[in-house]
C-alpha cells in the first residue's frame, strides 16, 4: 500500500519566524529564573524528570504525530532526535551545571549557535558563508560581553563540568540541524511530538526513583506553578515554535536567537530575584540584535 503524501505545513514569513523565535527566547529566558525557585524545594533530577515526563505525553496528545504519515524509519529518526535533543541535552546541562558554575554555563551556552553552524556545515546542510559567520561572531561578542566571559573558570576541578556543558550545547545544535529536514517535510508538530513522546521512558533510569520518592503533596504551590510554566511554556511552546520557525530559517539562525536569552533572563532576574544588570547591557544588546539581524535577513539556503 502506498504511504500517503504528508500534508504540506504552513510556512511562516521571515518576520513571523523571527517573532516566533523571540517569543521562544522569552519563555526560555525566564525559565532558569523559575527553575531556581523550583530547585529550592526539589532536586535537579526531579526537575529534569518532571519536565520530560509531563511534556512527553502532553505533546503526544496535542500533536497526534501518528496522523502525519511518517515511515517507520522516520519515526526512528524522531526517536533519535529525542535522545539527542531532549534526554542528552537536558541531562548533560544539569549534570554539567552541578560540577561547574552558573557563569561557565552561561559562557559555554553562547557556543550553541557556533556549534550549530559548524554541525550544519559538516553535514552539508548549510555553507560557512562570510555573512553568516560574521552574524554569529557579532552576536557571540555581545552575548559574551553580557554574561562576563572574563569570569570563565577553567580550573581542573571544573573541567568535567565544563566538558559536560560544552557537550550539552553540541547535542542541542545537532538536534536543530538534524530535525530541520523532517520539519520541512512534516512540520514541527509531529516531529516534536514523536521526539518527546518516544524519549519520555528513557529519562526514567536517571530520574524515575527521585520522582517516585518525592512527596508531591508536601510541596508548596510555587513548585506546581513553576513546573507548569516550565512544561507548557519553556518546553511545549518553545520546541513547537522553534520548529515552526525553522520551516523558513536555517538551524544556525534559529540557534543564534538564543543570544537574546541572557538579556531576558537578566530582566527577569531583576524583577524576581532582585538582581540588577550592569552598564554593558545596552552595548551587548546592540551587538546581539545586529548579529541576529544579519543572520535572519541574509541568504537562506533551502533545507536538504
Amino acid at each position: 500500500m502506498t504511504r500517503p503524501t504528508p500534508q504540506q505545513p504552513a510556512v511562516p514569513s521571515v518576520a513571523q519566524a523571527a517573532l516566533a523565535l523571540l517569543a521562544v527566547q522569552l519563555v526560555l529566558g525566564v525559565w532558569p529564573v523559575v527553575g531556581v525557585l523550583v530547585l529550592r524545594h526539589v532536586s535537579v533530577q526531579v526537575l529534569v524528570g518532571a519536565r520530560i515526563v509531563l511534556a512527553g505525553p502532553l505533546l503526544l496528545l496535542l500533536t497526534r504525530p501518528w496522523r502525519a504519515g511518517m515511515s517507520g524509519r522516520e519515526i526512528a529518526r524522531c526517536a533519535a532526535l529525542g535522545w539527542i535533543g531532549v534526554i542528552l541535552n537536558q541531562t548533560l546541562f544539569v549534570e554539567g551545571l552541578a560540577r561547574s558554575t552558573p557563569v561557565n554555563a552561561a559562557v559555554l551556552g553562547c557556543l550553541i549557535p557556533a556549534w550549530t553552524l559548524l554541525v550544519a556545515a559538516a553535514l552539508g546542510h548549510e555553507k560557512l558563508e562570510r555573512t553568516k559567520t560574521l552574524g554569529v561572531a557579532v552576536a557571540l561578542a555581545g552575548a559574551l560581553l553580557l554574561v562576563g566571559a572574563e569570569r570563565l573558570d577553567l580550573g581542573a576541578e571544573r573541567s568535567l563540568g565544563n566538558l559536560l556543558l560544552a557537550s550539552n550545547g553540541l547535542m542541542y545544535a545537532t538536534y536543530l540541524v538534524l530535525s530541520r529536514p523532517l520539519i520541512a517535510r512534516y512540520g514541527a508538530r509531529p516531529v516534536v511530538g514523536w521526539a518527546f513522546g518516544l524519549s519520555t521512558p528513557l529519562i526514567l533510569p536517571y530520574a524515575g526513583s527521585a520522582l517516585v520518592q518525592t512527596d508531591w503533596l508536601a510541596q508548596p504551590p510555587e513548585v506546581a506553578l513553576g513546573l507548569a510554566y516550565i512544561v507548557v511554556g519553556a518546553t511545549v511552546v518553545g520546541y513547537l515554535l522553534s520548529g515552526w520557525a525553522m520551516l523558513v530559517l536555517p538551524a544556525s539562525t534559529a540557534a543564534a536567537f538564543s543570544y537574546t536569552q541572557p538579556l531576558i533572563t537578566g530582566v527577569a532576574a531583576g524583577g524576581v530575584l532582585g538582581e540588577r544588570p550592569g552598564w554593558q547591557v545596552a552595548a551587548a544588546a546592540a551587538l546581539i540584535f545586529a548579529g541576529v539581524g544579519v543572520l535572519t535577513w541574509g541568504p537562506r539556503p533551502s533545507p536538504r
